[in-house]
């Protein structure tokens, strides 16, 4: 009896003493206490508490801003009461930008241990500032110090801006893209550059392509902007996109050539590579069985009705970056290879064409079509519906109408049936305002994305028009 209760009474203790331990496992942490409380990116930062996990990789500290945008950081030390985090570079995007600089900014923190932490009160929010602003004593050096993190080489992130350069003008040397707008702050600079005219110096402030602008991108996975410095009707992102496709490179001795860019493509001119010659696009249809298209290249990027005077150089929008047969502007959101550049389009006093379901003109429909999707063209995809045909050689509206025919018509006669290098008047219109091409000695008018011009009997073209 007696070791019965001997053994009751060693169960009862161990529980008791087990009850404390299980509790502080589950328990939620807590910050009570940071240092120091203006710290600069890279630098370090120590955070006080309880029941945080004392194996490192089990602690994840959370930086939030006032947007609600957060980072996150795995501290570089751990005990159950005491965190040291170094302060990661993508707390860069919380901060604020006033002036085009980045701003200190004060940020809430808070600590996944098992369980979430409260976000810190205001007083034990630290202010972080950019990379080398300085903590204001403590955390890692100040000044400098957070260039700790940031110096395997001349330029750490590959932007094409050495680290100094970078702490002057306020973005960060540890990011390639402070501003999180899909452009790189080298690229951005230089094209400020150009658009500045390049014997000016470096413009930090708007209305230019801006490092610390994220409203002249855009957001992750988008593929143009809706801005336009040098008003070549590609935008800032699709020409940023079109650098990135063609090998995204920086030619230094191109500065001393006109107008011509240190970049392959620059948003801040027009003539980014104005004396290259644009590639021929290696057709691919006679793998099908199916005739190359007989249009001759380069000649055909040449838009000589817009620029006679450019004819021995190439503008950006005229060059072919992903080389498929088709001039970037052809391909951009500005451009007739997208679906929503034609109902503007029709509606030009001169042409003045109504959508195909209402109105026939001299035998054909050509005007807006909306019956069906159709793929849309991308200035840095030659093949956006993955059939390994070029979009030159491709056919969006299923027409048996190569893209090349029908696009380069808005623009030039590129089949010679006018005068002059104009299309000729068609159907009452004035000359040049309708694209049309020779169809067996007949004018008919086009449209890239209506199955139903110029072949009003195309295999894709509907045989009854349906009722609004």
């Amino acid at each position: 009896m007696r070791r019965l209760l001997t053994i009751c009474l060693l169960a009862l203790a161990a529980a008791l003493v087990a009850a404390p331990a299980a509790t502080a496992a589950g328990a939620t942490p807590t910050i009570k206490r940071v240092t120091p409380m203006r710290v600069s990116v890279g630098n370090l930062l120590t955070i006080r508490g309880s029941h945080f996990k004392a194996q490192r990789t089990r602690n994840t500290v959370i930086f939030r801003n006032s947007a609600g945008r957060t980072a996150f950081a795995k501290p570089r030390r751990a005990a159950t009461s005491k965190l040291v985090v170094r302060v990661p570079a993508a707390v860069s995007r919380l901060l604020r930008v006033v002036g085009s600089r980045q701003r200190p900014t004060r940020l809430k923190l808070r600590v996944l241990a098992g369980k979430f932490s409260k976000f810190t009160t205001r007083r034990l929010s630290p202010v972080v500032t950019g990379v080398g602003d300085g903590d204001g004593g403590g955390g890692g050096g100040g000044g400098g110090g957070g260039l700790v993190v940031c110096d395997s080489s001349a330029d750490h992130d590959g932007d094409l801006l050495a680290n100094t350069l970078e702490l002057s003008l306020g973005t960060d040397p540890c990011i390639a893209d402070t501003d999180n707008d899909q452009m790189s702050d080298g690229w951005e600079y230089w094209s400020a550059k150009d658009l500045n005219v390049k014997a000016v110096p470096y413009p930090g402030k708007r209305p230019f392509p801006n490092a610390l602008d994220p409203s002249d991108g855009g957001p992750v996975g988008a593929k143009f902007s809706n801005v336009d410095f040098d008003g070549d009707s590609l935008t800032t992102l699709e020409e940023y996109r079109a650098w990135r496709y063609t090998g995204s490179d920086l030619s230094l001795a191109r500065l001393g050539v006109g107008l011509e860019s240190a970049l392959g493509y620059s948003d801040g001119t027009k003539f980014s590579r104005a004396s290259d010659v644009p590639p021929a696009p290696a057709w691919r249809s006679s793998a099908y069985g199916q005739p190359n298209p007989a249009q001759p290249f380069p000649a055909t990027y040449d838009f000589k009705l817009l620029y006679p005077s450019d004819a021995a150089v190439y503008r950006d929008d005229e060059r072919d970056a992903d080389v498929d047969g088709l001039s970037n502007w052809l391909e951009a959101k500005r451009g007739p290879g997208y679906v929503e550049y034609w109902p503007g389009y029709w509606k030009v006093d001169i042409r003045s064409i109504e959508p195909w379901r209402k109105a026939e003109y001299c035998g054909v429909r050509p005007g807006e079509f909306t019956e069906r999707p159709f793929a849309e063209l991308d200035l840095a995809d030659p093949d956006v519906d993955g059939d390994t045909l070029l979009d030159g050689e491709d056919d969006q509206d299923n027409d048996d109408v190569n893209n090349i025919t029908e696009l380069y018509e808005v623009v030039t006669d590129l089949d010679n049936n006018g005068v002059g290098g104009v299309n000729p008047a068609w159907c009452g219109k004035v000359e040049g305002a309708i694209p049309t091409i020779d169809r067996g000695g007949v004018d008919m008018a086009v449209n890239p994305f209506n199955p139903c011009a110029p072949d009003p009997a195309s295999r894709t073209c509907p045989p009854y028009i349906p009722f609004d």
